[in-house]
């Protein structure tokens, strides 16, 4: 915006007579006539310079600009026009070509609506105290910070206002958002999982389905995404659409398949003979059984992750005073959580298709194998003389015994190791990473113990007395078992990943027990770890966005709605 300039002129009327100024001339010289003229010529002169240029002064300062008024006589005498100079408004700068244009509506109070501005002319701001232009100050053209960036549009106000509010020039383009209630997004996710299950067990890629619920029709397009190698995880794209008040709305959300390492810890039937006492699970556990509490005045079972069960509730066997629920279950429990099955049998176990750098030994008989920390690994088979054998791991390694093989193993893995053995893996000493994941997420070292019957903690007398720590995720299909449990010790058994067995031995008095969750579980798993058949969503901002194309109703599969 270019201010207009200002210039003082002289407002006299050319007609009017002039001011006769009539002095008594003393007797003497006429030359003393002349140069008394002179004189007062030179001091009327110079009072007039003094007060044109003290005006001028003036009326540059600031704080006069509110003050200062000027009439402006036309020089052919037609008009006469009194402007008072106040605060001069700037015009706003261009809003960009978008689907919403934030104005503010016009009125002598600031508004809090917003509304399209008149195509013919554009609606004005009020400048920042900082951008008031000087009233009597002549410009050439706009006053730095009197226009907001040509590229954003602008929240205009009326009124008394401090600044302008600039709105993102995106703020157009982007959706409007609506909020997914709580109850639909209940719905929405057990529906949605239902149907992922649905894929996988059919073995699709892509669906699209349709649900009526509560008079509203919602349509559902998935997308599966296999894993893409043994440790990767699988999930599904999901797409939801629905019409409310004849807008059609959407939502995006990623689910993902869980893997049996996602649990810190989870049992398939709990022993009446075990409970949980000097216990710490730190992160998710699952139980499809019910669960059996014991504590005293001094100790008690924590859990501090999410604590979900397929049975009705838990027992309390053995107790001394009083501990709060939220003291156990910090983070709360929920029952009835559905069940998640185990399963009998593991597919032949092998390399994913195309992984060239995996490696896959196999051995026949009972062998006890030892890892280190420079990337290798020895063996030697039970009860032999022989001189151990060794050699570097590979990018990805499959340790794998034949039927009725007992894997021992101990050691620093530096590696990515699965070790199967359909009968049974002993542990016999700290089994531990060469690079520790608590203090580096980026750690990548990983390491699988999967036995289609037990794991098993060997005795006192080969693990030595005192703690002992495992970083691995564990799965035992029939039973996780600590030999010696009444050994006279007080260790703690440190399991830093995952475990999950078909049901658990008792660990007191010879360890107290800590479970704390690998965090890069959430993310990927060991090789060839076995999966669940249940998802969970990923990622989800639980916000409905407005679109404009129509795809309601066609070719979707109408499915019943989900159980409450």
């Amino acid at each position: 915006m270019t201010l207009p300039t200002l210039a003082l002129e002289n407002t006299r009327d050319p007609a009017a007579p002039a001011i006769t100024l009539q002095l008594a001339a003393p007797r003497g010289s006429p030359n003393r006539h002349i140069a008394g003229a002179g004189a007062l010529s030179t001091m009327l002169h110079l009072a007039l310079l003094l007060t044109i240029g003290i005006a001028s002064r003036e009326a540059t300062k600031p704080s006069s600009a509110p003050e200062v008024e000027l009439s402006v006589e036309l020089e052919d005498g037609r008009d006469t026009e009194h402007d008072r100079a106040g605060p001069l408004e700037s015009s706003a700068a261009p809003a960009p070509k978008s689907t919403e244009e934030l104005v503010a509506a016009v009125g002598g109070r600031r508004s809090s609506n917003l509304e399209s501005p008149p195509a013919a002319a554009a609606p004005t701001a009020p400048p920042t105290q900082d951008d008031t232009p000087k009233a009597a100050t002549p410009s050439d053209g706009p006053v730095p910070g009197d226009s907001a960036p040509v590229e954003a549009g602008v929240v205009t106000t009326f009124g008394v206002s401090d600044s302008d509010a600039a709105a993102p020039a995106e703020a157009g383009a982007r959706a409007p958002r609506l909020a997914i209630a709580a109850p639909q997004q209940s719905m929405l996710t057990r529906w949605v999982m239902k149907a992922a299950q649905g894929l996988q067990d059919a073995n699709l890629r892509q669906a699209r389905l349709s649900l009526q619920h509560e008079g509203r029709q919602y349509i559902a397009l998935l997308d599966r995404r296999p894993a893409a190698d043994d440790m990767d995880i699988e999930r599904v794209n999901v797409e939801i659409i629905t019409e409310e008040h004849g807008r059609r709305l959407r939502t995006l959300l990623q689910m993902k398949r869980l893997a049996f390492s996602h649990f810190t810890q989870l049992v398939d039937r709990w022993d009446t003979t075990v409970q949980f006492h000097d216990d710490e699970i730190a992160g998710r556990f699952h139980s499809n059984s019910d669960i059996l509490l014991g504590y005293d005045r001094l100790v008690a079972p924590r859990f501090l992750g999410k604590v979900t069960t397929a049975a009705g509730g838990f027992t309390i066997v053995n107790s001394r005073g009083r501990k709060a629920g939220d003291e156990i279950f910090r983070a709360g429990i929920e029952t009835r959580a559905g069940r998640i099955a185990l399963p009998a049998k593991f597919p032949p176990l092998a390399p994913h298709q195309g992984d060239e750098n995996a490696n896959v030994q196999s051995f026949p008989r009972g062998t006890r194998i030892t890892f280190y920390s420079d990337g290798s690994y020895g063996w030697r088979e039970i009860g032999s003389n022989a001189p151990e054998r060794r050699q570097a791991l590979s990018a990805v390694d499959y340790i794998l015994g034949a039927r009725n093989t007992i894997i021992c193993v101990r050691g620093t893995v530096r590696g990515k190791v699965l070790v199967y053995s359909p009968e049974r893996i002993v542990i016999e000493g700290n089994l531990i990473y060469a690079h520790d994941p608590r203090a580096a997420l980026n750690a990548d070292d990983y390491l699988g113990l999967l036995s289609s019957k037990d794991v098993e903690i060997a005795r006192q007398e080969v693990t030595g007395r005192g703690d002992l720590e495992i970083h691995a995720a564990i799965y035992a299909g029939r039973r996780f078992t600590v030999t010696d449990e009444d050994a006279p010790n007080t260790g703690t058994l440190l399991i830093v990943g995952s475990l999950s067995a078909g049901s658990l031995s008792p660990t007191e008095p010879r360890y107290a027990t800590r479970y704390e969750f690998d965090r890069r579980f959430e993310q990927t798993r060991p090789p060839g770890f076995p999966v669940t058949d249940r998802y969970e969503v990923d990622a989800w901002d639980t916000q409905w966005r407005q679109v404009d194309d129509d795809r309601l109703g066609a070719d979707a599969e109408t499915v019943p709605p989900p159980a409450e």
